[in-house]
């Protein structure tokens, strides 16, 4: 979380829209994922783009991941695809983190 700005925000694809989580939520997030799923692997699909805006001066970092998990109640191995837009301030903190996957794909029988 040190790479984090001090009010950081966090949006989830999966979650109602406009609401996001501080980093203390987003600790606890993590924690709460770990507690169902163990972590094989977190591996990055391609390379990671790098834009810049005019508009409000905005830097933006686009990447692409595939998480190698099981879940721990059944232990049915998954692999989720994930995107990350992470949002950076002119000091070079990240500012803002979007996620987009299917929270489906975790529950799938």
């Amino acid at each position: 979380m040190s790479y984090y700005g001090e009010n950081a925000e966090f949006y989830d694809i999966n979650t109602e829209w406009g609401k996001t989580r501080t980093k203390a939520e987003e600790r606890a997030n993590i924690g709460q994922f770990r507690d169902l799923f163990e972590i094989k692997s977190i591996d990055m699909v391609g390379y990671p783009d790098y834009l810049e805006y005019e508009m409000d001066n905005g830097r933006e970092v686009l990447s692409w991941w595939k998480m190698n998990l099981v879940r721990k109640s059944d232990k049915k191995a998954i692999t989720l695809p994930v995107h990350l837009s992470m949002g950076f301030d002119e000091n070079g903190k990240i500012i803002s983190e979007s996620a987009y996957y299917s929270e489906s794909m975790l529950m799938k029988q």
